[in-house]
């Protein structure tokens, strides 16, 4: 489409006689060149004619063009003319306009906007020159220029004058497709020496606009490449590429006008209004994404069918005889890209996403600014303050177009920057207090072992002293123990939040130790409750540790990430229990079971995870496990099989669901001092299953309690019972 326009266009050139000058005489010649037609403007499309060849002396007021044939500047006189149609070489148009006497010595500026090489002269005087005709043996090179410059010229003292032009027609177009000369705004003859005048030529010789179009083009290429590295460095977070290939998208746009505000051969221009038109097409597509990935995490499938849409459209507009086609599944994109953009700023806004408040003060900010400017101009107006006013109301547009193009960037900067640094202080602080649990830990450890290893001959003597310091020693360990306890009791969820959304439900949890390997996470999200049990490697410490770094993963990735479907949770924790342990790079081996259900409260459906735990459903005294994953979360399994399966289950009303660890089932005890094992826990529960849960979870405590008797508590026992 681009180059079918500048084909089309190739040789547009436009002059209008223009000054802002009052004056109540009316202009009774069509090509006359009084001060009243100056006002009302003097059209000079008609009284041309042409001649194809090339002589300098046809430049020359005294030549004789009446053999010449008559040509109307406009699509009516190509439509008649076919000459021109198919020509290829050089032409010249002569255009003969007299002058009243009120406008000789008057000094005029002469705008002219054209695409193609053209020379124009005033006179037989040659006064402008645009691009460079092939003449000579040189490269034909278009003049085309969003900016022009002024040619400041006046008429010698003669009634009679000649405006010729020179054009060339080579390499950059087979054939003349059209050419017109009508009256435009921007193309005018107006006087240097009136203030209006004198404006419009300061407005057509400053450089400003470049200078903004610069600096914005320097501000998008920058964050786009600032945020590029950003991703490169952490590519998960695919917010950073979005919004990368975002600005540079508009900062292509941005470079493209500005490189055609300075001028550049037919050929340039046409690939920089290609790129610059993919761009502007391309922008939505990648601005959606990048919401999508802020407030979904993940590209929907309305992306992909837009992208289709955008594809087909293009395929449209490469058929000849289909452009129709093209522009209107284009039209379709852009407006369905509108209505999304729309729709996610107001879900996200309903639903208290993060960053959301954000995101709309952003998209906010160019309305509700251009309606202060508004209202500010209209006041200054009230109180005769008429300048300061109309100053506001010309750079309104100006203000609105550039607020709303930095208003989104900012916005989008600033909520990465924040979620970046938000993380990067959670992190650090858990990191911190893990490991000075751990330094302090082991500190103690090698003191103690330090104390019984430096025993010898004065042991006796000493003894007494001794033994009281490893006593204090002992009941410091014991105090951070009770400390590292309060902490991971701080982390577990609020067992009465569990209870109110699962009413008829219990938690048994017994730790072998002061601190547990074991742990419960809970978490209540769109209408979904999400409960778990799960056993870390090892208990008491090291198992401890383990626990804080699940029960954070599991936090970050329900609570924060917005993720409920129990599979993909497993699949986000093994990752990132194989991070946080840098399993790859070492030996650490350590990981954990973990049983995961979903309870949507609205259906009463239920899903469910498995990672070595199974889940048993008990209903009209049968119990059903529906089995787990035979693999554990982390170790050194973790990069064989990362994915976990997803189990949809029916259940009904009065169904009684368990998760729990190994626990209470390896416990030691009965009459011959013998392991429980499943066997005899699964017809433990079968014969509680009447009970009401509260009911169930003291009968389980009396019973474990009977069973161990005076043995030692093997390991951390965690059971949780719900009934639907």
């Amino acid at each position: 489409m681009p180059s079918r326009f500048l084909r089309s266009a190739a040789f547009y050139f436009s002059a209008f006689l223009l000054v802002l000058f009052a004056s109540n005489v009316s202009a009774t010649d069509s090509d006359t060149l009084r001060l009243d037609s100056l006002k009302t403007g003097l059209d000079i499309q008609e009284f041309w004619h042409y001649h194809i060849g090339d002589d300098t002396s046809w430049a020359s007021p005294s030549y004789d063009d009446n053999s010449w044939k008559p040509y109307y500047f406009g699509i009516e006189g190509f439509k008649k003319d076919s000459t021109l149609k198919n020509y290829f070489g050089v032409i010249w148009f002569r255009h003969h306009m007299y002058v009243d006497s009120d406008v000789v010595d008057l000094p005029l500026a002469l705008s002219i906007h054209l695409m193609g090489a053209c020379e124009v002269y005033i006179d037989g005087k040659l006064v402008q020159k645009m691009g460079v005709l092939q003449i000579h043996g040189k490269q034909e090179q278009s003049g085309f220029s969003l900016k022009n410059q002024p040619v400041l010229l006046s008429w010698a003292p003669r009634s009679s004058h000649l405006i010729a032009l020179r054009i060339t027609n080579f390499s950059n177009q087979k054939k003349i497709k059209y050419i017109s000369l009508n009256s435009g705004g921007r193309h005018n003859f107006f006087s240097a020496e009136l203030e209006s005048g004198a404006e419009r030529i300061r407005d057509l010789s400053d450089n400003s606009a470049q200078f903004v179009i610069a600096l914005f083009s320097g501000v998008f290429v920058s964050l786009s490449l600032f945020h590029f590295m950003l991703f490169l460095f952490y590519r998960k977070n695919r917010t950073n590429l979005y919004y990368s290939l975002f600005t540079f998208l508009i900062f292509l746009i941005f470079y493209g006008t500005y490189q055609m505000m300075q001028g550049a051969d037919l050929a340039t221009t046409m690939m920089i209004m290609l790129i610059a038109g993919t761009a502007f097409f391309l922008i939505p597509l990648f601005f959606i994404a990048l919401l999508y990935q802020v407030f979904y995490k993940r590209l929907l499938v309305l992306f992909w069918v837009l992208l289709g849409l955008l594809l087909v459209s293009v395929g449209f507009l490469s058929i000849e005889g289909a452009a129709d086609y093209g522009i209107l599944t284009m039209m379709l994109f852009l407006l369905t890209s509108i209505v999304e953009i729309i729709r996610v700023y107001i879900r996200a806004w309903v639903k208290g996403k993060d960053g959301a408040g954000i995101f709309m003060f952003g998209l906010l900010l160019p309305p509700g600014g251009a309606i202060v400017f508004g209202l500010l101009a209209a006041l200054l107006r009230s109180i005769g303050y008429g300048e300061p006013a109309k100053f506001l109301i010309d750079h309104l547009g100006s203000f609105a177009g550039y607020s709303l193009l930095l208003s989104v960037s900012v916005s989008m900067t600033i909520y990465l920057a924040r979620d970046f640094a938000r993380m990067n202080r959670k992190l650090q602080k858990q990191l911190h207090e893990i490991k000075s649990l751990f330094e302090k830990t082991i500190d103690q450890e090698k003191e103690k072992k330090s104390i019984l290893e430096s025993q010898n001959t004065e042991l006796e003597r000493k003894v007494a002293q001794r033994t009281y310091e490893i006593e204090q020693k002992n009941r410091d360990i014991t105090d951070n123990l009770n400390y590292a306890k309060r902490i991971q009791s701080a982390i577990l969820p609020d067992i009465r939040l569990i209870y109110r959304a699962l009413q008829d439900s219990f938690i048994i949890y017994r730790p072998k130790d002061i601190v547990s390997g074991d742990f419960y996470s809970f978490s209540q999200k769109d209408g979904n409750v999400i409960i778990a049990a799960a056993d870390c490697t090892g208990h008491g410490v090291t198992g401890a540790f383990m626990s804080m770094i699940g029960s954070s993963l599991l936090n970050q990735i329900v609570n924060e990430r917005g993720v409920t479907q129990p599979a993909r949770i497993l699949n986000y924790l093994n990752t990132g229990i194989t991070e946080a342990l840098k399993q790859s790079e070492t030996e650490v081996n350590d990981g954990m079971d973990i049983a995961l259900c979903n309870f949507d409260l609205s259906d009463g459906s239920v899903q469910f995870a498995g990672a070595n735990r199974p889940l048993w459903i008990i209903r009209d005294g049968e119990l059903k496990s529906v089995k787990p994953d035979k693999m554990a979360i982390g170790g050194f399994r973790a990069a064989l099989d990362p994915e976990f399966s997803n189990h949809q289950i029916k259940i009904r009303k009065g169904d009684c669901i368990y998760l729990f660890t190994d626990g209470f089932a390896d416990q030691f005890g009965g009459p011959a001092g013998k392991k429980m094992l499943s066997k005899r826990f699964r017809e433990l529960l079968i014969s509680f299953g009447d009970s009401s849960m509260r009911e169930q979870e003291k009968k389980l405590n009396q019973f474990f309690e009977q069973w161990k008797g005076g043995i030692e508590q093997v390991d951390d026992v965690l059971v949780i019972g719900i009934r639907i």
